[in-house]
């Protein structure tokens, strides 16, 4: 039986993004191994039972420290040649380069996944363009690997990479995001109430642009335009850029959000909402809360940044809005809260893009088709 070794930072990530890809690559015959740093000791046990066999890299994402780097290199090159897998599959900053070094001083098959560039990538601060200086060197050895292939999640960040490193078009290709299991997210028209709701889901993050939202609810209320804002995320303390939790406190205290938490029914919270905003300016792929959005069927709102622009076609199914434009996405939330038939028309085409470009059927049989191309 042919070997899929995961290799990923976070234990969370991987459960909500990459699990219904491994089950895929489980019943196409192949054995999936996991190397992650698992935090959640729940999911080793729910990954076991689904017959996947988990490895703790115990190696935290935020630490910038490279002593403990190297020491976590050596540590996983070590995981990574007991599991002796025929395909790595990379996702995630540092396990890209662990992986990919690894994958290259050997000679193995590597498939590499950029899900949004992240700051390292775009970020302007003196830091991050330290970083990027420092690792592309270490991405160019990676790419000289000829078994070594990349997936991204739109064509920006395709370009962006291609451009910035010597990469050869032809190993490098685009595959629509996560994908959307359209069955698990059906359709569902909205629920009618008095008091609409806007949804806001994502990593609790500052940059994801909760604050944005809470200035532009407070905009609409002196105008006499009334929602409530749920707000649903996964906490990130050891991130920098990490929305505190007395902020979310403060903010729920004062009606200016509905704090939901962490949320494993998503299908439900997603129904419960008529519209679904995320004004993000962190570099995203293709956000996994618009795609389930659209399929649901609810109109969506994001700032053009990352591949969102590759998900929402502006007036169609939803509005896509210059980065940190305030006013412009008070607007457009002022226009949809009160337009309950230009939201079910968006809602609508949202649902059939996700049909014909987004399904988690279209994302699977690409993954696959890369092993393929590995192993072949």
């Amino acid at each position: 039986m042919k070997k899929i070794c995961y290799f990923i930072n976070s234990d969370w990530y991987f459960d909500l993004h990459w699990l219904e890809r491994a089950l895929c690559t489980q019943k196409a015959g192949y054995q999936v191994y996991i190397i992650s740093h698992f935090i959640d000791s729940s999911l080793i046990d729910k990954f076991t039972a689904l017959g996947f066999i988990c490895f703790n890299s115990a190696m935290p994402s935020q630490s910038l420290n490279p002593v403990r780097f190297i020491l976590d290199s050596l540590k996983i090159f070590k995981l990574i040649r007991q599991v002796d897998p025929d395909v790595l599959h990379c996702i995630t900053i540092k396990p890209c380069l662990i992986g990919g070094v690894y994958s290259k001083l050997y000679s193995k098959n590597i498939v590499i996944s950029f899900v949004g560039l992240g700051r390292v990538f775009t970020g302007s601060s003196l830091k991050f363009t330290f970083l990027r200086k420092l690792i592309s060197p270490f991405y160019n050895y990676i790419f000289s690997n000829k078994k070594c292939l990349l997936t991204f999640e739109h064509e920006n960040d395709r370009s962006c990479l291609v451009d910035l490193i010597n990469v050869d078009n032809g190993k490098a290709f685009v595959i629509d995001g996560a994908g959307v299991n359209t069955s698990d997210y059906s359709f569902s028209p909205e629920q009618s109430r008095k008091l609409p709701t806007v949804l806001f889901a994502s990593r609790l993050l500052w940059s994801k642009g909760l604050d944005d939202l809470i200035e532009a609810k407070c905009i609409l209320h002196s105008r006499g335009v009334n929602f409530t804002l749920d707000v649903a995320g996964i906490a990130t303390p050891d991130d920098p850029d990490s929305i505190p939790m007395p902020y979310l406190e403060e903010q729920h205290l004062a009606g200016n959000i509905n704090w939901l938490g962490k949320c494993d029914n998503m299908k439900e919270v997603i129904e419960n909402a008529n519209i679904v905003a995320l004004p993000s300016v962190y570099p995203e792929g293709i956000p996994r809360i618009l795609l389930e959005a659209s399929s649901v069927g609810r109109a969506i709102i994001s700032y053009n940044i990352g591949g969102c622009g590759f998900l929402i076609k502006d007036g169609v199914n939803g509005y896509l809005i210059d980065a940190g434009d305030v006013a412009t996405l008070t607007d457009k939330l002022q226009y949809l809260l009160e337009n309950e038939i230009e939201r079910n028309t968006m809602g609508k085409n949202g649902r059939e893009l996700v049909e014909k470009k987004f399904c988690s059927t279209i994302i699977l049989a690409e993954t696959l088709r890369l092993y393929k191309i590995l192993l072949d």
